[in-house]
This record gives C-alpha cells, structure tokens and sequence, in this order.
C-alpha cells in the first residue's frame, strides 16, 4: 500500500513537473514571436507609398518627365539640404545627419537632393538608407559635405556646383549650431580649390548599400585633441525627426520593398510647370522660389492623375528615360524653323546693305527725294508711305534735280529723259 501512495505520488508530481515545463515553454516561444514580430515592425519592410503619405502634409509631390514623382519641401529661402536645421554625430554607421525637421528622417537618408531655379531643392527619392547622402571633402582646415544629384552613385570622381559645398572646420563640426562658423557660399568657392576628396566608403550588412561615410572619428579627435562620441544607432517604430538619447540615436530606417514602386503613387501630385533638368548653382533668393509662392495658392498649379504604373517603373533616384524632354522639344522645333526663316532669296538679302545705305534720303527735301522713287531697280515700297506719294506717280522730268554727290548711283539710273539730261 505504501508503495502504492509513492508511485502515484511520483506520477502526479511528473505530471506537474511535465505541465510547468510545457507552460514555461509556451511562454518562451510567445515572447520570441513578440520579439520577432517586434523586430520585424523595426526592421521590416514598408511600401514605397509611406514615402508619399508621410511627406504630403511637408511639401509637394511634382511630376517631372525625367526624374518622375520628385518632392519639394514647404520651407523658407535659405534651406539647404544637409545645411540647416541639423547636425551631425558620429554612428558605428560613419557621419550621420540628425534633421531638426519632422521629415528629416526620409530625404535625408534616402533618395538624392538637386537644385531648380524655379523650384528651390528638389527631393528625388531612393530605396536604400544610409547615415547620409552626401560626398566629403577636406583641405586647408576644413571639412566639407555636398549632397549627391540624382542619378549618381557613390564614385571617387563626384562633381556638382561648388556652391552646394559646405565646409566648417572641425572644432564645430559636431555642435549643433555648427552652421553659424560657416562662412556662406562665397567662402566656400575659396575653401573648395584647396581640399580632395575623402575616400573612406561603408558598407552597410543590413541593406548592402555603399556610401561616403565621411571623416574618422580618430581623425577629429587628433586635429581637435577631443574626444568624438560615436553613438549607436537604433531603429525607432515610426516616422519622425531623429533623437539622440544617452549614447544611441533613434531614428526611424525602415526597408523599403521595391516591388511597391511601380504600384505606389502619390495622393496629390501636380505636373511639372517648367522641366528640373540638370544640377544649377543656389540662387540667393530674397523670398521664397517661384514655385514655393505658386504653392501657396494651388488653384494655380495644374493638378494630375497619378502616374500609372509605368511611368513610375524607372529606378528611384536615376533619371527616368524619356523619349524627349520639354526643352528638347523646343529645340527641334526652333530648328525646324530656321530653314523658313533663312529661305528669302540672295538676292533679296544682299540689297538689305543698300537700303540701309540710303536711310539719310528721307531727310532730303520734297523734290531732291523724287527722282529716288522713280528707279525701278531700288525697289523699296517700305518708304512709300513716308512720303505719302502714289507708287505710280511720276514728277515731269523738269522739275527733277540732282541728288547728293553721296546718293549717286549712275548705274542705277533710269534710261529715260532725266538721265540724258
């Protein structure tokens, strides 16, 4: 009977045993599903359309025939990208720019930046995330950034307007107020000639995209004799303006499924006024670009469906292949033209000298400009309505008198009576 008690005994205390087990378990795997499933809402992939809801409340998605669906932003006169409202850290990613803007955390990190007249920066944007878009120089005490056009991938040989340059040297290149030692545009064009391009290039495992990480920390700290932070960076759950807390920045660095491209559109999107075309100089406007004062009023921009999907198909951030641009155009068709414009005769184009030789006639008296009229060979009806005289009307060769010494044209004259005379 004891024996009896202690194996059942011994069974229940297996089934316990066995039941807190399963149950420990169970909870083990829930929370790495709610792991993974929060890592993946980190990590994981968003469609290309979240570039396009999220920057709409910002600015204006314009379509333009060669780079597509591009962005302006809603800003003031003198933003620049990578210029203003911002800083830098140093990240185990190399250089990364921390926006003051609540959309910072896509242009800035996707896509490629270009300068338009007309419209002030232009967003275009990309798939693939980095600390920053840009290319980095250094020389003569400085260091140097300048945001990458479309259409470029990182190369050693990147050329844009020296006055997109941005050069401070490297005591304030990490404070962010670092823009007020910057001298401005016209400092920058003397700075550029004496700097070479930093070469150092990362490698991202995550996303396998290649960018100029910019200066090393150790190669600020031995030019300023200070220490650089270098912050690690963690993807934060949603859109939003970077934060740096304690020794990581949070920033919000989402994949984005390319597959989403075609089919993605934007909401509101308008055409194009006038074609970006290639990269230009920055225009020191004293307001707002023309096109950020059309914003303002958008019953005067001309609103669009959105792109089907194959206008949308070209690879983001390089220009879109069109069979010919808006200025294109208008040089086939001023060319088309020329031919119409220069078909007068020879004839009629070398006797252009000859009146503009004779212009002084009209300040001869009444009767001196008679004889003028009545050559057939000068043939010039365009003085007719100056002297207010009939074409076939002929003055009796008697009332003729001789015209100026400088006037006279022998060959020119008419074989009638006026000329035996």
């Amino acid at each position: 009977m004891v024996i009896y008690l202690l194996q059942q005994t011994q069974t229940n205390l297996m089934k316990k045993i066995r039941f807190f087990v399963l149950q420990a378990a169970a909870i083990i795997l829930l929370a790495s599903a709610s792991f993974l499933k929060a890592s993946a809402q980190d990590e994981g992939e968003v469609s290309y359309q979240t570039f396009y809801d999220q920057l709409s409340p910002y600015g204006q998605w314009v379509y333009d025939p060669q780079y597509g669906n591009v962005w302006v932003p809603d800003v003031g006169s003198d933003f620049r990208p990578y210029g203003n409202e911002g800083h830098w850290v140093m990240t185990d990613y190399g250089n990364t720019w921390v926006s003051d803007y609540p959309w910072g955390w896509a242009p800035f990190h996707y896509g490629r930046w270009t300068y338009n007249d007309y419209y002030g920066w232009i967003w275009v944007p990309g798939y693939e995330w980095a600390p920053a878009w840009v290319s980095w120089r250094n020389g003569g005490g400085y260091y140097g950034w300048a945001p990458l056009s479309p259409g470029l991938t990182v190369s050693i040989g990147y050329s844009c307007p020296v006055d997109w340059w941005v050069f401070i040297q490297p005591q304030y290149m990490y404070r962010p107020d670092y823009y007020h030692y910057w001298g401005g545009p016209h400092e920058t064009v003397n700075i550029y000639n004496r700097t070479t391009v930093i070469t150092h290039v990362y490698v991202d495992n995550r996303t396998h995209a290649t960018y100029f990480s910019g200066p090393r920390a150790s190669e600020i700290q031995a030019v300023t004799h200070r220490t650089v932070p270098v912050y690690r960076v963690n993807t934060a759950s949603r859109p939003g303006s970077p934060s740096v807390r304690g020794n990581s920045l949070n920033i919000y660095r989402p994949a984005v499924n390319r597959s989403t491209i075609a089919s993605a559109r934007p909401a509101n999107v308008v055409r194009a006024p006038q074609a970006i075309g290639a990269a230009r100089p920055t225009t020191a406007h004293t307001s707002a670009p023309p096109f950020h004062a059309a914003m303002q009023h958008p019953s005067t921009l001309q609103h669009m469906p959105a792109p089907s999907a194959a206008t949308n198909s070209h690879t983001i951030g390089q220009p879109a292949h069109m069979p010919q641009t808006a200025p294109a155009a208008a040089r086939q068709t001023q060319q088309q033209n020329r031919p119409q414009q220069h078909s007068q005769p020879m004839q009629q184009q070398r006797s252009q000298p000859q009146i503009q030789q004779n212009r002084p006639q009209p300040q001869v008296s009444h009767q001196q400009a008679q004889p003028q009229r009545t050559q057939p060979q000068m043939q010039q009806p365009q003085r007719q309505p100056q002297m207010q005289q009939p074409q076939r009307m002929q003055a009796p060769p008697q009332q003729h008198m001789q015209a100026p010494p400088r006037m006279e044209a022998p060959r020119e004259e008419p074989h009638g009576e006026g000329g035996r005379r």
